[in-house]
Formats: C-alpha cells, sequence, structure tokens
C-alpha cells in the first residue's frame, strides 16, 4: 500500500492549519494556560514546513529545502517547549532554538556535501522521533505534581508519532538510495508513516487542548471551593469533605474532633486599623493554623472571623491540647500594621465527633461562645465537667 505523498504534504498543511487556529482560539479565551500559545506556534511553523514541502520542485534551491525542513523541525522543538512551559511556567525559548540551530547546521552540511536523499530523510525523521519522545516525558514528568487524565493519552500521540519516525529512519537507512532524478515527493516508506504523523498531529493537540481544558476546570473548582483572602477552604468545602469522610468512616468516628474558633473583638480590630488591618489579621491567623494543625487535619474559615477545622485520629483530650497550642501561638504573635503592633486572641470551642457532623458543630459552637462569655482568649470543651457538690 503507498499514499500520494504530496496529498499527505497538502493534508498536514490544512490540518496543522486548523488546528493552529484552534488553539490560538482556545488561547484567546484562557489566556492564563500556559504553553497554548506555543503550541498554536508550533502547529503554524509546521503548516509552513508542509507547505513549502508541498511546493517543491526538483529545481528547487537548495534554501528552499533547507527552510522548509528546518520549520518543520522547528515546530517539534516548539511542541517541546510548549510543554515545558504548560508544566513549569519557564519559558525556555532555547528549547525550540537550540534544536532546530544545530539541525539547520547539520542538514544544510549534508546537502552541501551530496548525502544522499535517504540519509537525508533519515536524518529529518531521527531529530523529530527525538524531540517527540522529549515532549512525550515532560508530559509525563509532571503526572505526579498535576495529575490530569488527559496526560496519558497525549503521551501515546506524541510517542507513537516518535515511533512511526524511527520505522521511516529503518526504511530509510535500508532502503537503496533511488538512482537518477525522483520526485521532490520522495519517501522511503510510501507516505505510510507520514499519514500516520498526520494522525498523531491531530490526536496529541487534541490531548493538549484536553490538558488546558483540564487545569482551566480544576483552577475554577479551587476558586469555588477556597477562600480568596485567607487560601484556606471555605464553609461549602468544609462541609462537604467532612461529611464524606465522616460518611464512609474515614475518620474513625470516636477518634476525631471539631473546633470552632473565632478571633477575639475582631470589628475593634477593623475598628482601630481598618479593614486592611483585619485582613492581615486573619491572613496570618490562616498562616500560624496551618503551621499549627498536621496536614491530615482539616482547617477553613466559615464566616466572617470564625474557621472551623476537623482533627483526625485525635480524642477531646488530644484535641484539647492541639487547640491550647493554636491559641497560645495566636496570642504571641503580633503584627505590623503601617508602624503600628497589632496582636489578636481566639476562643476555641472543642466537640467530639461522635456520629453527627452538625451535632458537633453545634456543640463546639456552645463552647465557643462558652469560652467568650469566660472572657475570650480561651479553650473550651463541649463537655463541662460536673459542677462540684455543695
Amino acid at each position: 500500500m503507498s499514499i500520494d505523498v504530496l496529498t499527505i504534504y497538502l493534508l498536514n498543511f490544512v490540518i496543522a492549519f486548523a488546528m493552529a487556529g484552534l488553539c490560538f482560539f482556545s488561547w484567546l479565551h484562557s489566556r492564563d494556560i500556559l504553553g497554548l500559545r506555543g503550541w498554536a506556534t508550533s502547529l503554524l511553523l509546521g503548516a509552513m514546513g508542509s507547505l513549502e514541502l508541498s511546493l517543491r520542485t526538483n529545481s528547487s534551491p537548495l534554501y528552499m529545502v533547507v527552510m522548509a525542513n528546518s520549520l518543520i523541525v522547528a515546530g517539534y522543538s516548539t511542541v517541546w517547549m510548549s510543554v515545558r512551559r504548560f508544566n513549569s511556567g519557564e519559558r525556555g525559548i532555547k528549547f525550540a532554538v537550540v534544536p532546530t540551530t544545530v539541525f539547520v547546521v547539520i542538514f544544510t552540511g549534508a546537502l552541501l556535501a551530496g548525502i544522499d536523499v535517504n540519509k537525508r530523510v533519515a536524518l529529518c525523521s531521527l531529530v523529530i522521533a527525538i524531540l517527540s519522545t522529549l515532549a512525550a516525558w515532560e508530559v509525563l514528568r509532571a503526572r505526579i505534581t498535576e495529575p490530569l487524565s488527559s496526560r496519558l493519552p497525549t503521551a501515546i500521540a506524541l510517542l507513537l508519532m516518535a515511533f512511526s519516525m524511527i520505522v521511516r529512519v529503518v526504511f530509510s537507512l535500508l532502503s537503496d538510495a533511488p538512482e537518477g532524478d525522483t520526485t521532490p515527493f520522495y519517501d522511503p516508506t510510501q507516505g505510510i508513516t507520514l499519514f500516520i504523523n498526520t494522525i498523531c498531529v491531530v490526536a496529541m493537540t487534541l490531548g493538549f487542548l484536553l490538558m488546558a481544558n483540564e487545569r482551566l476546570r480544576h483552577h475554577y473548582e479551587k476558586l469555588a471551593s477556597t477562600d480568596e483572602l485567607t487560601r484556606l477552604p471555605n464553609r461549602r468545602f468544609f462541609l462537604e469533605e467532612a461529611e464524606r469522610l465522616a460518611g464512609r468512616g474515614a475518620l474513625g468516628m470516636a477518634r476525631a474532633c471539631v473546633l470552632m474558633i473565632d478571633l477575639d473583638h475582631f470589628t475593634n480590630v477593623n475598628r482601630t486599623f481598618g479593614h486592611a488591618g483585619g485582613d492581615r489579621a486573619l491572613v496570618a491567623f490562616a498562616g500560624l493554623a496551618r503551621q499549627q494543625l498536621r496536614p491530615d487535619d482539616l482547617i477553613a474559615r466559615y464566616g466572617g472571623e470564625e474557621f472551623c477545622a476537623l482533627l483526625r485520629d485525635v480524642d477531646e483530650s488530644e484535641a484539647l491540647q492541639v487547640a491550647e497550642r493554636l491559641r497560645a501561638a495566636i496570642a504571641d504573635l503580633s503584627l505590623d500594621v503601617d508602624g503600628r503592633s497589632l496582636r489578636i486572641t481566639i476562643s476555641i470551642g472543642v466537640a467530639t465527633l461522635r456520629e453527627d457532623l452538625q451535632d458537633a458543630m453545634r456543640r463546639a459552637d456552645a463552647a465557643l461562645y462558652r469560652a467568650k462569655e469566660r472572657g475570650r482568649n480561651r479553650v473550651e470543651s463541649a463537655e463541662e465537667p460536673p459542677a462540684a457538690a455543695a
């Protein structure tokens, strides 16, 4: 089976150009997605290279041959650069410029030295295979830090492209070079690997767009569940997550406690230091609370100056110790607000989580108000000790 190579070049041009337009359109609506514009640029480079290859004749000057192949290699180099930017935010234009420059030097030297067409095809295919493999590795490397489900199919498309180019290298090196004048659209694999390449371009581009959309969706989900000021989970997330954990028994019900926390005299803080000072106090509390609580504990901004926490695998006495450490740490904290010292205190109510999260929160809230009635800057248990006998 053979496929007309000129048709493949023209098809590559149309598809790459259309995919580039789709990527640019997506970037215009989601400019925060790093690497998307670079990916669109890589497709445009590939489209121009394919168009130039389709316009060749046997009498085309050498620079046209060099430019056409170099544009395609520049496209794959930019794919590698774009994935790196998507993962780390690093611009890294050198990852596109250096491989392309090295290729231009080597390919031009091969043309001037009269190296036969099969070896030149093998060189181009090998470079594309290497760049595709590097891009696939970058896609998979970031799965640990950002486990997007669309990473795997995107990497598979890139690896399949690399494999098809390696097959083309093998055919190029094992085939005898054509004698005499050949069509400018000669291909040792009769267009089959080029056709696979076209399919992979579509697949890997759709995969990258899926990665971008998946990241954007996760970003909006995080915004919906995170308090903008303190960067802690918000009330909605806390209630849903705590109910989910309690519902599946992940808390070990007899070993979990709820803390209701309130910043004391917060109205006075806003009145004295302004809302900017109040915001500083909330942010400082959130940062210190993250340090004092364990990674498995859940703390959220419940509303205004009120926070709530869910401590896992602790009984009430241990939870009271945690709460007391947090209270003392906040009491020792001093903030500088426009040259003035701002000190804050907190009151905490502690309740054991039994079977009902809402019931535990009500009891912890009652303990919190008892702490405020008894002078603030203190920790109170929902289980009050029995009164002494008269």
